[in-house]
């Protein structure tokens, strides 16, 4: 029956990969198939449930797991040839490669500047060289074109920055933009396989069934992001998981053997690695660095606070190194040192992004001023009071010096930022103390309760917990891969209903998308979480997924 289904998620895949050449970059938007496409995906996502259910069904795990590494693999070079569908942060990682490979800092000239640069009145040797590139390679003069928010520069961290480099190295110079795409897909791709092959150690290191590896092999949001978007997330992805798998080592939690069996040295050495490991994790994405809490106090509490001086110096070294290229030498004080400022992406997408959020979205619309704003821009769950928001905005517009548009979001990322503190100090607290597969849900949790209260809910954003999902309780979490493909219903909307609003409501396609399609994408699923199993949230003990499976 596994075959069965494996034959026909290739089937559903290849479909979907044809379909995707008609989301061509310079494709007319309302013909975009986008609709269609998602469908395909639900058929996707029924599929990769059922081969779920069949795989902890199954206790012959030598050909079962044959199938499910192979068909993974299968189901991803099938995506690879497929053009993103409605993603272009590819051409970012694309252009990034070409310029660091060319001796230039990624960080220092947005595509914006190299794209209005004049050769001949330049003095800049830097931008010259950018230019140079520009004007000789039709290819790359094109991926510029293509790249997305070019006013900024890259906010991408080092270690991505050098993957992207790898790959442009790897490129033969006359390569089409088609050629270039693929090849950064490939790296992506084989990162992701890589992740797989972590999972299964960590699941052998959990005494866990490997079977389960299927939750993250066949996973649709993978194929969708990361085989055919080309998301660099898998970089991150691959060494978050191969960071936390090097931490079980250190703990010594070994199938069959006492917890103590493993000795200081040994431990230290695997301890110091996983600090390595996720510094450069880090490096290639911020949010694995909201582990430390976890990481630490699971080492603290099994080794003592003494053995945590050499690992935690370590992973502080290491992530220094790494973002120093990012953090200026100076603040910048006028328009032109800004626009030098490595930090200005990052930063501007801290202060300013936001999209498909929920909780967030909750607390930001209840905060905003909306007297100069109509119905068609009011979010209908808005209960506070006028007078009280104004208040809240004038009070920290005033005191911390910023633009009283920007007061809301500010306040929110505050209030998002201290539950999750609280979240990821009681969850590392509870955790540090047992054994390795607690040690693993308390990770999935973390990172799980980060993504749900960022005002960023990307869904390539939610492979960053897929790794850890075997060791979450309750079915409730598996639903969140295929809920957050309702994301790019919201290009629909915006493409068919840009001035008209829908539905009857005063919203136009992206505001319906915001304020009523989130609540139909996250509400019920929310619901479900509390009702069917409350203590899947993490905060107190409950049945794991794998249990589930049985009922």
């Amino acid at each position: 029956m596994l075959a069965i289904l494996a034959g026909l998620s290739i089937s559903v895949y290849g479909i979907i990969a044809i379909l995707s050449w008609q989301f061509d970059f310079d494709s007319v938007s309302t013909d975009r198939p986008i609709i269609a496409v998602l469908c395909l995906f639900a058929v996707a996502f029924a599929l990769y449930l059922g081969a779920i259910r069949i795989v902890w069904r199954t206790r012959k795990s030598g050909p079962m797991m044959k199938l499910v590494i192979g068909s993974a693999i299968v189901f991803r070079v099938v995506m690879l040839f497929s053009l993103p569908i409605q993603e272009i942060d590819i051409y970012r990682y694309l252009w990034d490669g070409a310029v660091s490979t060319a001796g230039v800092s990624p960080f220092r000239y947005s595509p914006a500047q190299v794209s209005s640069a004049e050769l001949a009145s330049n003095a800049d040797e830097d931008l010259v060289r950018l230019v140079k590139l520009r004007d000789d390679d039709p290819a790359l003069a094109e991926i510029l074109h293509r790249v997305h928010f070019p006013e900024l520069p890259t906010i991408y961290p080092p270690t991505s920055q050098a993957v992207f480099a790898a790959a442009n190295l790897m490129t033969p110079s006359s390569s089409s933009v088609l050629t270039r795409l693929f090849i950064m897909k490939a790296w992506f791709i084989g990162l992701d396989i890589a992740t797989l092959f972590v999972v299964i150690g960590l699941l052998r290191r959990c005494k866990k069934p490997v079977g389960l590896c299927v939750i993250y092999a066949w996973c649709p949001l993978l194929m969708k992001e990361i085989a055919n978007s080309g998301h660099l997330d898998a970089i991150a992805v691959f060494l978050t998981t191969l960071g936390l798998y090097l931490v079980v080592r250190s703990l010594g939690f070994q199938p069959g053997k006492n917890n103590n069996s493993t000795t200081q040295a040994g431990s230290l050495g695997y301890a110091m690695l996983a600090s390595v490991v996720l510094g450069l994790a880090v490096g290639a994405k911020l949010y694995p660095v909201i582990l430390v809490p976890l990481v630490f106090f699971t080492v603290a509490k099994n080794f003592g606070w003494r053995f945590t001086v050499a690992p935690a110096t370590a992973f502080v070294v290491t992530t220094a190194i790494l973002l120093s290229a990012m953090i200026p030498a100076e603040k910048s004080t006028s328009d032109r040192e800004q626009m030098h400022d490595p930090s200005l992406g990052v930063v501007t997408f801290l202060r300013r992004w936001e999209m498909n959020d929920f909780l967030f979205l909750i607390i930001i619309e209840n905060i905003k001023l909306t007297a100069h704003l109509g119905p068609h821009e009011t979010a209908w769950f808005t209960v506070m009071p006028e007078s009280v928001r104004e208040t809240m905005v004038t009070v920290v517009s005033s005191q911390f010096d910023i633009a009283a548009g920007e007061a809301p979001f500010m306040i929110a990322r505050a209030t998002t930022a201290a539950i999750f503190f609280i979240v990821a100090i009681t969850l590392a607290w509870r955790a540090s103390a047992k054994d390795s597969s607690s040690f693993c849900e308390a990770a999935f949790l973390t990172i799980a309760w980060f993504w749900l209260l960022c005002p960023t809910l990307n869904p390539w954003y939610w492979t960053w917990a897929l790794p850890l999902l075997p060791f979450a309780r309750g079915r409730a979490w598996l639903a969140v891969s295929g809920l957050v493909l309702i994301y790019y219903l919201r290009f629909w909307l915006d493409y068919h209903f840009p001035t008209t609003a829908v539905l009857g409501t005063p919203y136009t396609g992206a505001a319906f998308y915001d304020f009523v399609v989130t609540w139909i994408e996250f509400a019920p699923w929310f619901a479900v979480l509390m009702w069917r199993s409350p203590r899947s949230l993490g905060f107190q003990p409950g049945t794991k997924i794998a249990a589930r499976l049985e009922a």
